[in-house]
């Protein structure tokens, strides 16, 4: 027996501590496989890709054989929520079994943290008397708190508009230059992580980290040799938004607020620099004036920047350089307005970049929502970056997730992991068999008499045949959209005929909305997006998911457009490279949400036929669970009865 072995025997084996520390304690075959895996590649140093289904207890897998080891560890993960569940629940269980001491601490992004100096100069303005009851509420709690995280302030609003403009979030912080710096509860949350055996962190903060490192500025994280990226599937939209460049008219206008608000503080009596703040207000207008006022994302062309939008471009250009010009000579007056003189700079250079269209491996496009527009140059392939930034300086990288593999064997990895930009031999790619029995405790059912979804008769359809089902389950179903037109027909259908409670995404905030729904047992939830993930309610009130279609991604979208083009220019189909995996995942994750412990059971349905009758149904149907198939209505009543 190995050494590494011995080890997962010792945490995971029926004399192990862990068997002893928990009561009734039964060794999962995956998570003992799991651990192996996660203790061979931080001896050996490489990379290790594993796909590990709920239930398989992953989050253990992976830090108790790391911490018993002696490592230095990052976790990263995708959401605040299981951040908070590593802190709270899991690393204190990990400490009863491993009986010998660590540290660790959670790092959150720089938003949730108060800015001491923000936060007096915007009380020193409050004039609105909701906006002053909320800051006396912060005050009050300024004295208790070690940590200056606003999620310990449950009272307050999640959605509180001024948050933003006394947070450390932003482009305006000033670093060492800050008279608050030493009590600043960033800095305080930073030098904590610095000593820290385990730092919990989620990957918008690992991943700005690393590409402030690579602009040549001051780090956020200390630098750790083994990262642990859970729900790592979301990794490749995450290096995508932090390596892309971004102009807006919401920076102008931050840049413009930040501004005023400095010069009345210090005092500033110079008609040309608020003339200059005037004219960026105008020019920021103009901007979201140049493009369509229908929410949409294009792309941006060689003839959009000949015609209004380039010409809006370059007046923010023409506002930013007048800006600086005046502002230049007023640095030596605070540190506030050296800041804001970097922040236009930065501005200037990012509009010029993206107007240029120069950059042939970034795709160029703009996104309007509401009274915003926001113009970005996205990188085509993230593989590249992280090979030049991220592994490099780590000697062992682990990814996991529900949902990294679309299909058996080695290969199904493939998607996944070209576009994390990993190869060679030190690469370890396996797939776990899923802890639970889906072979007799879940169901898929795919109706083969439906229109195609592009048929205009599709929505009634769908509507009726949502109708049959949530009356053979009696409700206790959580139905998720790929579109919020799709969701709105069939709410519109449904609503007035449905005999049981219908919760809908928008109607109340997420959290109201999932409570509601695992306390009204045969309530219906209708959602989109991020109703496909997060979802973790076990128990007879999810009994049923449906989805209505196969989830690609729009043809049209620019970036999926423009990274099409960039597979057919090396000699790939982007249906069958990019199309079908992307589609795979993101239906693993909605059918996902339905067995979330051992005891659970239920159906899982596609509203799709394309699942079985297209020639790509088989590799959709390879990478979801061992669940019975069928497209016999009577079957699914035969299960729930």
């Amino acid at each position: 027996m190995s050494d590494t072995d011995q080890l997962v025997q010792s945490l995971f084996g029926p004399q192990s501590l862990f068997a002893s520390t928990v009561p009734h304690y039964e060794s999962r075959l995956a998570q003992v496989r799991m651990a192996q895996l996660v203790a061979e590649v931080a001896v050996k140093d490489g990379c290790l890709l594993v796909e590990a289904a709920t239930g398989t207890g992953k989050t253990l897998a992976y830090l108790l054989p790391l911490l018993a080891m002696g490592h230095r560890v990052i976790v990263a993960t995708a959401t605040k929520a299981l951040q908070d569940q590593i802190v709270a629940k899991d690393l204190p269980l990990v400490r009863q079994i491993m009986r010998s001491p660590f540290s660790f601490a959670s790092l959150k992004g720089r938003a949730n943290y108060l800015c001491l100096l923000r936060f007096r100069a915007y009380s020193h303005g409050a004039t609105i008397p909701q906006e002053k009851k909320w800051l006396k509420l912060i005050k009050d709690w300024l004295p208790y708190t070690n940590t200056g995280d606003r999620d310990e302030l449950q009272d307050m609003p999640e959605q509180l508009p001024f948050w933003f403009d006394v947070s450390a979030g932003g482009d305006h912080c000033i670093g060492k230059k800050c008279d608050d710096y030493d009590s600043c509860f960033l800095t305080k949350a930073r030098n904590t992580a610095k000593n820290v055996d385990l730092l919990v962190v989620n990957h918008h903060l690992f991943f700005a980290d690393l590409a402030v490192k690579e602009g040549g500025f001051g780090e956020i994280l200390p630098n750790h040799k083994i990262v642990v990226f859970d729900e790592a599937h979301r990794i490749p939209d995450v290096v995508t938004t932090f390596f892309g460049w971004e102009l807006s008219n919401y920076k102008v206008r931050e840049l413009i607020l930040d501004s005023r608000r400095e010069f009345d503080e210090i005092g500033v009596d110079n008609h040309i620099l608020y003339d200059s703040l005037q004219l960026l207000d105008d020019v920021a207008n103009g901007l979201r004036g140049a493009f369509p006022q229908e929410d949409c994302r294009d792309a941006l062309l060689p003839s959009d920047i000949n015609n209004a939008p380039g010409k809006a471009m370059v007046a923010v250009e023409d506002a930013l350089y007048r800006y600086r010009e005046v502002i230049e000579p007023e640095q030596i007056r605070s540190k506030n307005i050296a800041s804001l003189y970097r922040r236009a700079e930065e501005l200037l250079e990012i509009s010029g970049r993206i107007r240029s269209l120069a950059d042939l491996t970034r795709v160029h496009w703009f996104e309007t929502r509401g009274r915003g527009i926001f113009i970005h140059a996205s990188p085509l392939e993230t593989g590249p970056t992280l090979r030049e930034l991220l592994y490099p300086t780590l000697d062992a990288v682990i990814f996991t997730s529900a949902t990294l593999a679309t299909g058996s064997g080695d290969k199904g990895f493939n998607f996944f992991r070209d576009q994390l930009g990993v190869a060679g031999d030190q690469v370890v790619m396996e797939r776990l068999p899923p802890p639970f029995d889906y072979e007799n405790r879940a169901l898929l059912f795919v109706p083969n008499d439906l229109p195609e979804p592009n048929s205009p008769s599709y929505p009634e359809a769908v509507a009726w045949e949502i109708e049959q089902l949530l009356q053979v389950s009696q409700g206790r179903a959580l139905c998720l959209f790929t579109s919020l037109k799709m969701m709105e027909s069939v709410k519109q259908s449904l609503q007035d005929r449905l005999p049981y409670t219908l919760l809908v995404q928008g109607s109340r905030p997420k959290a109201a909305l999932l409570e509601t729904f695992k306390a009204d047992i045969s309530s219906v939830l209708f959602g989109v997006a991020s109703f496909w993930e997060g979802v973790d309610i076990p128990g007879e009130s999810l009994s049923m998911v449906i989805v209505d279609r196969l989830p690609f991604a729009s043809p049209s979208d620019p970036v999926v457009a423009a990274r099409g083009r960039w597979f057919e220019s090396q000699k790939l189909n982007p249906f069958n490279t990019m199309s079908v995996p992307r589609a795979i995942i993101a239906l693993k994750q909605g059918l996902g949400r339905l067995l979330r412990r051992s005891s659970d059971r239920g159906v899982m349905v596609v509203l799709d036929g394309r699942l079985v009758k297209k020639w790509y149904g088989k590799r959709f149907l390879s990478g979801l669970p061992p669940a019975p198939l069928t497209s016999d209505r009577v079957a699914v009543s035969k299960f729930f009865n």
